[in-house]
C-alpha cells in the first residue's frame, strides 16, 4: 500500500468515525455527561470532515494515487455521513415528554430531538446505493462516471445538518430559533440528497436506457 499522508489521513478518519459512533451510542438525554459527549462528537465530526478535504487536496497536489485511497476514501465518506444519520434516529434521541421540540408538528420532527426520521435515512441510503450501482456498471462498461458538483454540495449540506443537530442539542436545546434551524437543515439535506440522486440519474440516462448520451 502507498502509505503516504493522504492515506494516513483516510485511516485517521476511520478511527475518528469509530469514536464518533461510540459517543453517539452511549449518549443519554438528561445525563450529566450528555452535553459533553455531543460536543466531543461534534468536534470529531468537524475534524473528520477536514481530513476528508485535506487528503483529497494533497492526493491531487502530490499526484498520489493508490487502490487503497480510491476504494476506502469514498467508502469512509459514506459510512461517516450515513452512519451519523442512522445514529441520530436511535432510541436515545427519541423525544421525551416535556421536550421543547414537542411544540412542532410530529410529522416535522418524527418524535426525534435530532429531527432525523427513519424514512430520511432510507432516502439517503437509497441514493448512495443507486449512485454506487450506476457508477459501478458504468465503469464496468468502460465509461467514466466521476463525481459531480451536485454530489459535493450534497455532502456539505448533509454534514452541515448533522453538525447543526449535534450543536443545537448540546448547547441550545431550548432555543426555538436553534430548533427551527436544525429542522430546516435536516429537511434541506434530504431534499438536496434527492435532487443530487436525480442529477446522477439524468447524467446516466443514456446508459440506463441502453443507448448513448
Amino acid at each position: 500500500m502507498n502509505w503516504k499522508l493522504p492515506n494516513q489521513l483516510t485511516v485517521g478518519r476511520m478511527v475518528l468515525s469509530i469514536a464518533f459512533f461510540v459517543l453517539l451510542g452511549v449518549y443519554e438525554q438528561g445525563a450529566s455527561c450528555g452535553r459533553c459527549l455531543l460536543n466531543i462528537a461534534f468536534g470529531l465530526y468537524i475534524v473528520a470532515g477536514i481530513t476528508d478535504v485535506l487528503d483529497g487536496y494533497l492526493a491531487r497536489k502530490w499526484n498520489i494515487t493508490s487502490a487503497f485511497g480510491r476504494i476506502l476514501d469514498p467508502v469512509m465518506d459514506k459510512i461517516l455521513v450515513v452512519g451519523a444519520f442512522i445514529m441520530l434516529t436511535g432510541p436515545n434521541f427519541a423525544m421525551t415528554p416535556g421536550a421543547v421540540d414537542e411544540k412542532l408538528p410530529g410529522w416535522i420532527t418524527g418524535g426525534m430531538i435530532s429531527s432525523v426520521q427513519a424514512w430520511m435515512v432510507v432516502v439517503i441510503l437509497g441514493r448512495e446505493f443507486l449512485v454506487s450501482g450506476v457508477r459501478g456498471y458504468s465503469e464496468s462498461q468502460g465509461m467514466k462516471f466521476p463525481a459531480t458538483p451536485a454530489g459535493k454540495i450534497k455532502m456539505f449540506v448533509q454534514s452541515f445538518a448533522i453538525c447543526t443537530s449535534l450543536y443545537q442539542q448540546a448547547n441550545v436545546p431550548t432555543a426555538m430559533w436553534a430548533i427551527y434551524m436544525k429542522v430546516v437543515c435536516v429537511w434541506l439535506a434530504v431534499i438536496v440528497t434527492l435532487l443530487s440522486g436525480l442529477s446522477y440519474l439524468n447524467k446516466a440516462r443514456g446508459l440506463l436506457l441502453g443507448g448513448d448520451e
